[in-house]
């Protein structure tokens, strides 16, 4: 595991500390039609692959910096791809539920991919 991921990781779990606690009031004060019950599932899903593809990024970085780039558009797309192919499955099959899961799964995509490109930055320029 590189140095570098223990830290980001340390990061990543105060960061998804906070999203809980945002998580914890919106299911408080947010009207049903706002609600989703996959709410706690798509937190850990984000949790995980923010780590998961940290770890990749990071390790294509350590091996060959001039591949990062690549590596990076293409996991973004992919990535991408597939969030967006997630919405609309649940939205086909979950119809009347599609609206909070669709927001709730925006929110987390939003919240988790700039903390993932803040924390990037930042590792890059330690580096130079």
């Amino acid at each position: 595991m590189s140095s570098t991921f223990k830290p980001f990781l340390l990061k990543l779990s105060f960061f998804s500390i906070v999203t809980l606690g945002f998580l914890l009031i919106w299911e408080q004060f947010a009207s049903d039609r706002f609600q989703s019950d996959f709410m706690w599932a798509l937190w850990f899903f984000f949790f995980a692959s923010t780590a998961f593809i940290h770890y990749i990024l990071i390790s294509v970085s350590e091996k060959d910096p001039k591949r990062f780039i690549g590596f990076y558009l293409g996991i973004t797309g992919i990535k991408l791809f597939a969030y967006l192919s997630i919405i609309t499955a649940y939205a086909l099959l979950k119809k009347e539920a599609a609206l909070g899961f669709t927001l709730w799964f925006l929110v987390l995509y939003f919240l988790y991919s700039g903390f993932e490109v803040v924390m990037l930055l930042k590792q890059f320029k330690k580096q130079n």
